[in-house]
């Protein structure tokens, strides 16, 4: 019937064996404890890779991916080992697992999923990881921990050779991306909006002068416009170009693309950044609080003798944004990432002040993103649940960043309703930080029976594939017998969408797309603008066309 070749059936036998085999004490390892299984290592006979750690439900479903793969395709070697990971991509390679959960299993080391996901280490955060984080996370044994930084290793040196023979393509679904997309390119220069490729010099000649080329070219690399403040020598959000000339360096909140470059080692000078984004950066990167001066919100401060004042930046919690007010008369707003709201038309020393420089999040700076305010979305949400309750089986969840996104979202639907929300251990370190009230605090439970609302990472909610994999491996049983998830972006309502919220459904499981950002839409860019009425604007995002209002994409906001 076209099915399998020889080599094939002869797999698919090995399969079955296996299945029967596994309740057989005699054909378990020899000096296997047979009441705990310690030590049984299965592997798949399709692709090799280690499944012991996963549940019954998990290597089933592993199992028949591959068996999926050999029905397209007689080439089962499409899996790749672990000496080729970095070109593997993602989303293909082991059906049912987190992405970190896929290149573990291409290592043959997947029953470390759960430690990875319950400290949230994703692929991006996987950079970083060194021997100690790994004895932290609790990888104690010595030949996995090897095997996992020759890996990162090997990841380091292709994604150097990638970011040398090609700009990284910034639009690649994460079914698309190679995991060495994931990892910094040390050669490039990421400017929120595209990618400058510094010329690579001969291993000798950079390993021979790379301090003293580094002091000589500093001046000459150019730091981004909307990295610093004119008038002053300080740096916004510019951590990606340390340099000595620069003592004061200004934090408007902790997302990764603004503390890019910040480690445990900083030496130039202080950190000012708010109270929250302080404890955030002390806690995540272990900077010393020494080193870190904390703003005050709505008051005047005086730095290097220039005028300081924060205001909340309506983004994240710790977000602000920075009024520099310098002695030559020429203040500049630097918005960092911001949400515009109607508390921002309060403010009085933006309406008294002659703002002449705006430095904007121009994230959503294009007319079809014109999303609905927050408080629309949320009550969007809680309507949505509130809808489904009649199924007291019924499994929400709520998808969410590692760090300082989408809490007010989450937090609302817990006020609201009257309901704990279920977080991880990681996220309620995190939540601790943000200067909650002791209510709210309340409101969150780290016990999953506790609580039919749960706050995941948006890689959860991304697929009904991993949906489905999450109902059938991790609420077994009689508790739910259906899912609801919302997946909170902006970028769900581009391209003509114009909709509250997109719902998809397959089955008895639920996804809804909302568009709840914490950027300005363009509309509230447009307002912001017209309140504000700068001399001159310089846009943080898409700079692909120049530094000032002559951008044609920041002339729309002026129309």
């Amino acid at each position: 019937d076209g099915g399998f070749s020889e080599e094939e059936s002869t797999q698919l036998d090995e399969l079955l064996k296996l299945c029967d085999a596994l309740d057989e004490p005699g054909n378990r390892n020899p000096g296997v404890d047979e009441e705990s299984g310690n030590g049984f290592l299965i592997c798949c006979p399709l692709c090799g890779c280690d499944i012991s750690a996963l549940s019954d439900d998990r290597k089933q479903i592993h199992t028949n991916g591959c068996l999926d793969k050999l029905e397209r395709s007689s080439d089962v070697s499409s899996y790749s080992t672990a000496t080729d990971v970095s070109h593997a991509k993602l989303g293909t390679n082991a059906p049912g697992l987190s992405p970190i959960g896929e290149w573990l299993s291409l290592l043959g080391l997947a029953k470390y999923e759960e430690v990875f996901l319950k400290h949230e280490v994703d692929l991006e955060a996987l950079q970083w990881i060194t021997e100690e984080d790994l004895c932290s996370l609790g990888i104690t044994l010595l030949g996995p921990r090897k095997k996992i930084l020759h890996a990162i290793n090997s990841l380091r040196n292709d994604a150097i050779e990638v970011a040398e023979a090609e700009p990284v393509d910034e639009t690649k679904s994460v079914a698309n991306k190679l995991i060495t997309d994931y990892f910094a390119h040390p050669l490039s220069v990421r400017n929120r909006g595209r990618v400058v490729t510094i010329e690579k010099k001969p291993h000798s000649v950079r390993k021979a002068a790379k301090g003293k080329e580094n002091f000589r070219n500093s001046k000459q690399k150019d730091v981004p416009s909307w990295c610093r403040i004119p008038g002053t020598p300080f740096r916004v959000d510019a951590f990606k170009y340390l340099r000595r000339d620069c003592s004061h360096w200004f934090l408007t909140h902790f997302h990764l693309d603004h503390y890019q470059g910040l480690t445990k080692s900083f030496c130039h000078g202080k950190i000012y950044c708010s109270s929250i984004t302080a404890k955030l950066v002390h806690l995540k990167i272990g900077i010393p609080m020494e080193s870190i001066e904390v703003l005050p919100i709505n008051r005047k401060i005086n730095v290097a003798g220039v005028d300081i004042t924060c205001f909340n930046a309506n983004h994240c919690p710790g977000a602000v944004m920075i009024l520099f007010e310098p002695t030559d008369g020429t203040p500049v707003l630097h918005t960092g990432d911001f949400r515009f709201c109607e508390n921002m038309k309060d403010i009085s020393a933006l309406k008294t002040r002659s703002i002449h420089t705006l430095i904007l999040d121009t994230t959503y700076c294009n007319a079809q993103y014109d999303f609905p305010k927050q408080e629309s979305v949320i009550q969007f949400v809680i309507d949505a649940i509130q809808a489904e309750t009649f199924n007291s089986k019924t499994l929400f969840l709520i998808g969410s960043y590692t760090i300082g996104r989408k809490e007010r979202l989450f937090l609302e639907v817990a006020r609201v309703l009257q309901k704990k929300i279920h977080v991880s251990a990681s996220k309620l370190r995190i939540l601790e930080c943000l200067e909650l009230g002791e209510e709210d605090m309340k409101r969150f439970t780290l016990d999953e029976g506790e609580s039919c609302i749960h706050v995941v990472p948006m890689w959860v909610v991304a697929s009904f594939k991993r949906l489905k994999q999450m109902a059938s491996s991790r609420y077994t049983g009689s508790r739910f017998n259906s899912i609801v998830s919302f997946s909170p972006t902006g970028w769900s309502f581009g391209q003509g969408r114009r909709s509250m919220g997109k719902k998809l459904q397959q089955g008895t499981i639920i996804r809804y797309e909302v568009p709840y950002s914490e950027h300005s839409s363009f509309t509230e860019l447009k307002e912001f603008v017209k309140m504000i009425t700068p001399e001159r604007i310089i846009p943080s995002v898409n700079d692909d066309h120049g530094l000032d209002s002559l951008n044609p994409t920041v002339s729309e906001l002026l129309s």
